[in-house]
């Protein structure tokens, strides 16, 4: 069960009140739902906070693009709040077993739900208070006739338009971990050794703790190729160095103290990869592109990917780079776990590359703009970690139809060979059969720029043929 104080967008002490940085006047009350949950959440963590004073400090740290709330910035503002990422399942069975699972460990869960009977998804989001035999109890921002804070309210009871049952009302899953809000006495001061021992952080946004534990007090990140000074005898953190489990008191360039996990620092500095042409960065102030916090009202849809191009998207939130080089002056924004990106190199290469340490992929945002991100922090749309292609095979004598099989998770069928919300028929999974449809369409198996049109036993479209082989 997760414990807090219902709030309610519509309040009178903050529904007028514009939301984010919008240019027309939207409002808390209209479309802070996402905003008024992520209150409530963080509330129950430990925190004393109102719509208002959230949506003041989310402005003032570039939580918002425009009225867009981004909950990926969450942490950068309340640090012991830990969000970790946005799971869509409109196409697929939500993951109840997982989010029944966080809610008895007493973690936030916010969902995201359709709040009327129109065609599509009308996004409205919830925090999940508790398991009430098949159903969850919630705490509702947008407050309904007949509403109270002691009023218990059952997601398929209020929000019933697409069958009443949880696995298919669920349309998102944003979850979250949380961890305590109280900061511990700073630690006593360690004189450091004559015999410096420099070590080298190896990955961004590494955690300085107080306590040698992922639950330790989070002081601060440190970017990757951080120095820190080790305080603890050489010889010992030689030993836990790369070991995972193992922590090792340390000293940043500020000497601020505390613990880093030792399966993210080295004795030696990461050699950075070879430097590209500078990209320019976005204009002083720019914010990053949103996940979209409705209310009642639709929520905009990912940019088309044109035919052949790979839609991928961060496995957690990670930077986005004028040049694939890791430094201050290289950052241009944070880019949240929800955003499609979408490759600007060959298909293959970008194959090749995704999920793989030490590579980058050139890629285009969300708002269009160009530059770098480490392949080792991103995925497919589809699901996929990372797939090596199918080579492209020539027809092979058959009595029968070709058939194929998918390569990865939750490939796409489509009305046609483009890839946007408008042709997206269904996806299927791993080793899903399809039958193809098209004449000469054998030639295409694995093609990285080619589109094979299938049938299965209920829908005729197309695959992406770089995701099937026989």
């Amino acid at each position: 069960m997760f414990v807090t104080k219902n709030l309610y967008q519509n309040d009178d002490a903050w529904a007028k009140t514009v939301l984010g940085h919008s240019t027309d006047n939207t409002t808390i009350g209209g479309w802070g739902c996402l905003l008024t949950s992520c209150t409530m959440m963080l509330n129950g963590v430990g925190y004393n906070e109102t719509p208002t004073t959230v949506n003041e400090k989310m402005k003032n740290a570039g939580g918002f693009q425009g009225a867009f709330f981004i909950p990926s910035m969450l942490p950068y503002i309340w640090p012991n709040c830990g969000y970790r990422d946005m799971q869509p399942c409109e196409a697929s069975p939500a993951p109840i077993a997982d989010i029944d699972a966080a809610v008895a460990a007493g973690k936030p869960v916010i969902l995201q739900v359709d709040w009327n009977k129109q065609a599509g998804i009308q996004t409205h989001f919830v925090l999940v208070k508790e398991k009430k035999g098949d159903d969850y109890s919630l705490y509702d921002p947008y407050k309904y006739g007949g509403d109270a804070p002691g009023k218990d309210v059952l997601l398929t009871t209020r929000y019933k338009y697409n069958g009443a049952k949880l696995a298919s009302e669920i349309s998102a899953v944003l979850w979250f971990n949380a961890y305590s809000t109280t900061p511990p006495e700073p630690p006593v001061k360690i004189a450091v050794p004559a015999d410096k021992f420099i070590l080298f952080v190896q990955e961004d946004d590494l955690s300085l703790r107080g306590d040698p534990s992922p639950s330790g007090y989070l002081w601060k990140r440190m970017l990757l190729g951080t120095e820190l000074i080790c305080l603890e005898d050489k010889a010992k953190a030689k030993s836990k160095l790369g070991v995972q489990g193992q922590w090792i008191q340390v000293q940043d360039p500020k000497g601020d103290q505390g613990y880093v996990a030792a399966w993210y620092v080295a004795d030696q500095k990461a050699a950075p990869a070879a430097a590209a042409p500078t990209i320019s960065a976005p204009k002083p102030g720019a914010a990053p592109v949103p996940v979209a916090a409705p209310k009642p009202g639709a929520a905009p849809a990912p940019t088309p990917v044109p035919p052949g191009a790979l839609a991928l998207y961060p496995t957690e939130e990670l930077s986005f780079r004028s040049q694939p080089v890791v430094s201050a002056e290289t950052l241009i924004r944070r880019v949240p776990a929800t955003e499609q990106l979408i490759s600007l190199e060959a298909a293959k290469e970008t194959i090749a590359k995704v999920g793989v340490q030490n590579q980058w992929i050139k890629v285009r945002d969300a708002s269009k703009k160009e530059g770098y991100v480490a392949a080792w922090y991103v995925k497919y749309a589809g699901g996929s970690t990372a797939v090596t292609s199918a080579a492209a095979a020539a027809p092979a004598a058959t009595s029968g139809p070709t058939k194929v099989k998918t390569t990865v998770e939750l490939v796409s069928l489509r009305k046609e060979p483009v890839v946007s919300d408008a042709s997206l028929i269904k996806r299927v999974p791993l080793n899903y059969e399809f039958t193809i449809t098209e004449a000469g369409g054998e030639a295409k198996i694995g093609a990285n720029d080619k589109w094979i049109k299938v049938k299965d036993a209920t829908n005729e479209g197309y695959v992406a043929a770089w995701f099937v082989s026989r």
